[in-house]
C-alpha cells in the first residue's frame, strides 16, 4: 500500500519534480550528470525535509500518494542529482532490482 502525503508536494514554477508512475528502474539507469542549485532542485530538497518529517524516518519510498489521492513517484533526475549533491545517500536496489526508496543523509527525528 502506497504512503499518502500528509502535505501539499511543492514544484517550482514550470518546472515539475513528480511524475506518473511508471516501471521503477534499477540504481544503474540513473544517469543525469551533477547539476547547480536550481529552484526545481531546492523544491525537491524541501519536499524531501518534509516527507523524511511525515514519516519520521531517513528511508523514504520514491512513489506515494498525493493529498488527492493520485498515485505519483519522484522525478528520477531529480533524485540523481540530489544523490550527487550528497543530500541522500547512493542509489541502492532493492529485492526487486530496482530503486524504491531514498535515504536523506540526515536525520529527521532530531
Amino acid at each position: 500500500m502506497l504512503l499518502t502525503l500528509n502535505f501539499e508536494w511543492e514544484e517550482a514554477p514550470g518546472r515539475k519534480t513528480l511524475s506518473n508512475p511508471t516501471k521503477l528502474r534499477p540504481a544503474s539507469d540513473f544517469t543525469d550528470a551533477p547539476a547547480g542549485q536550481t529552484a526545481r532542485q531546492s523544491a525537491f530538497y524541501r519536499n524531501l525535509v518534509r516527507l523524511a518529517e511525515q514519516t519520521q524516518d531517513k528511508t523514504l519510498p520514491i512513489e506515494f500518494l498525493t493529498l488527492d489521492g493520485t498515485a505519483k513517484r519522484m522525478d528520477y533526475g531529480c533524485i540523481k542529482i540530489a544523490e550527487r549533491a550528497g543530500f541522500i545517500e547512493p542509489l541502492a536496489n532493492s529485492s526487486s532490482g530496482v530503486v524504491e526508496t531514498v535515504t536523506v543523509t540526515w536525520n529527521p527525528t532530531i
